[in-house]
This record gives structure tokens, sequence and C-alpha cells, in this order.
């Protein structure tokens, strides 16, 4: 999982079988969410992708966090 989380914290979009696993839904509930509006989502040619920002918020999670010097 901290993978995953590694991943929604440092991409712009990902696609649905990470934000299912995120948010600990099934992929079936998954695409019903993605198809009704409820998951923030944009088609990529013909794809689901999510943007992490609106995933990021819906898990109550801060930005992205500033690299450091």
């Amino acid at each position: 999982m901290s993978d995953d989380l590694d991943k929604l914290l440092s991409q712009a979009m990902v696609g649905p079988a990470l934000a299912f696993r995120v948010l600990n839904i099934s992929p079936s509930a998954g695409y019903r969410a993605l198809a009704s509006g409820e998951i923030p989502n944009v088609k990529v040619g013909g794809q689901y992708r999510v943007p992490t920002a609106k995933l990021r918020e819906m898990l109550g999670l801060s930005a992205a966090p500033s690299k450091a010097a």
C-alpha cells in the first residue's frame, strides 16, 4: 500500500485500479462510482484516469509534499 500512496503523492493522475485500492472499494463499485461521477475522473483514449489531487482530497490527505533541498 505504501507504493500506492507514493504514486498518489507523486503523480498527477492514476489508473482506476490504484484509485480503487487506496479507496478500499471493489472494482465493480469503483467503476460504478467513476461512471456516476462520484469519483472524479477524465477519460483519455477511452480509459479512465483519476486526478490524484481529488483522490487526496477524498482521503483527507494534504497536497504532495515539497522536496527539501
